[in-house]
């Protein structure tokens, strides 16, 4: 049984085209699996001797495998279409491989190493809600001319490490070796498990997104995660370790009960700590600070202010200065690599079938975009891509009006750029259903901003009530898609080419 031609012979039937999809950078599992078990040197490796579950896409060998791939079912199959996911980075982290490390210091000058952070001092990018006025707790590190930014309490039996910024997000090799020495200290090297509790206030207003990312860094720091509840807390081994991810918001009986924790032997890191419940004695007592200073956010230089066993000290911090110029030409190699990916796939394509159209899912606002090396206005302007799909997966009608703008300010005539809609939205960290009257509401948006089309993700949330509304509404009548192929002429008139793809406006014939 071919699933694939299976699925191309009835949709063709129907008259409903297939575009095959591929996810190119993130690697989808977090296990070596078949490609990296044959090809370990593919990985990202953004520390010295880390890795990651992406594909570093820098490299010559991995660009030429993936554009195989994707060139193989083009061959294979009546496909109408190639389309690129994931194709991006998951942040700014640099790669230290050793392809990465020459190949950038023979175009730009630069020693990689120069910046990977392994000693303090160093500088790097952060944000952070940070605690201040410490009581109890003892600061190792300081953001220079600023607030404590690594700072240890020692209760109890137990020790708490507070990483006073959003240490889930960034997190130079210095940092990990201070995060690896506390929790060995107390009993839990590498492969061990580690239990991580976020609050529930703190989720149901901020997300999960910290609490993801936190998970994901104990993974390759090569720690076993595991979440907890605050009803778990009470049976955890009293020689538990817990990183409590950015607890804005901790309820006093969940701090009571790491308090315990602590005392009895545990161990607590915080990352971005209680800053909306330092006023609390326990969250005191647990953190040992008792004030917060203001959010602050950056290129800072983080320097040792106490000897400590756990803390690396060595070297000097580059300026902020000399960061940022070699980070733009980090961005700049980045960003080359993957549309090089783009461009190769698409000039290979249209040799063997003119007629598929490549298209690519990405970042729905340019700064955002930028900071996952994802150059997809590059793409449309030299004319490597047919279109794009931005992710404008938003709630806010102003969110979605000013993305619209910026669509425009590249495309006047919204020719190659389609708007992705969300039908799902998240309550409480659960996706469900979005009220058809936001969906039909954001469709007349993209009305009015002349697009030609939407496109909606995701079908597990095409609840009946929306499809009913787009139904009875916008697409009332059958909706030819619309799928433009060749390059962008920001000068062309207005008008519908190469129908089949995303979906087109029906007419009402009123």
């Amino acid at each position: 049984y071919d699933p694939l031609g299976s699925l191309i012979e009835r949709a063709h039937a129907r008259g409903i085209q297939v575009h095959a999809w591929f996810v190119n950078g993130a690697y989808g599992r977090s296990d070596l699996g078949h490609v990296f078990k044959l090809h370990p040197n593919w990985r990202l490796q953004p520390a010295p001797g880390q890795y990651a579950w992406w594909y570093d896409l820098g490299q010559p060998e991995v660009r030429e495998f993936q554009t195989k791939v994707m060139l193989e079912v083009l061959q294979r199959y009546e496909v109408d279409g190639l389309h690129f996911d994931y194709i991006r980075y998951n942040g700014r982290q640099f790669c230290f491989c050793p392809h990465c490390v020459s190949e950038f210091r023979r175009l730009y000058g630069h020693d990689l190493h120069s910046l990977a952070g392994e000693t303090f001092p160093l500088t790097t990018s952060l944000s952070a809600n940070p605690l201040d006025k410490p009581s109890s707790a003892r600061v190792l590190v300081r953001v220079a001319g600023g607030p404590p930014a690594i700072a240890l309490n020692e209760l109890g039996r137990g020790k708490v490490l507070v990483l006073n910024w959003h240490a889930e997000q960034n997190h130079p090799p210095a940092v990990e070796t201070v995060l690896r020495r506390f929790l060995e200290q107390g009993g839990k090297p590498k492969g061990a498990e580690v239990f991580l509790y976020e609050p529930q206030p703190t989720v149901e207003k901020y997300g999960l997104g910290a609490l993801q990312a936190a998970t994901e860094w104990l993974r390759i720091l090569g720690y076993k995660p595991r979440t907890v509840t605050e009803q778990d807390l009470a049976a955890l081994p009293t020689d538990a370790a817990l990183l409590l991810v950015t607890a804005y918001i901790v309820p006093d009986e969940a701090v009571e009960r790491l308090v315990g924790l602590v005392e009895q032997g545990g161990q607590v890191v915080v990352i971005d700590g209680p800053v909306y419940s330092i006023e609390n004695p326990a969250t005191q007592k647990l953190t040992g600070f008792t004030g917060r200073a203001p959010y602050c956010s950056g290129w800072r230089t983080l320097e040792p202010e106490a000897e400590s066993e756990w803390v690396p000290v060595g070297g000097r911090a580059l300026s902020v200065e000399e960061q940022e110029r070699i980070l733009a030409h980090w961005a700049r190699y980045r960003m080359d690599g993957v549309s090089e990916l783009v461009r190769q796939v698409y000039l290979r394509a249209k040799a063997i079938k003119p007629q598929a159209a490549v298209s690519a899912a990405v970042f729905h606002r340019l700064a955002s975009a930028e900071n996952v090396f994802q150059d997809w206005p590059r793409w449309l302007r030299e004319g490597f891509i047919d279109y794009v799909l931005p992710m404008a997966y938003v709630m806010r009608e102003e969110d979605l009006l000013e993305a619209l703008a910026e669509y425009k300010s590249l495309d006047p005539q919204l020719q190659r750029i389609i708007p992705g809609l969300s039908l799902y939205l998240r309550e409480a960290g659960v996706a469900k259903p979005r009220p058809p009257q936001i969906v039909l509401r954001q469709i007349e948006l993209c009305r009015q901003a002349g697009a030609r089309g939407v496109n909606f993700f995701a079908l597990a949330y095409l609840s009946d009530e929306i499809l009913s509304a787009l139904s009875s509404g916008p697409f009332s009548t059958p909706a030819k898609a619309y799928v433009p192929l060749g390059k962008l002429n920001s000068r062309a008139p207005s008008r519908r080419r190469g129908e089949s793809g995303a979906c087109k406006w029906a007419h009402r014939g009123t």
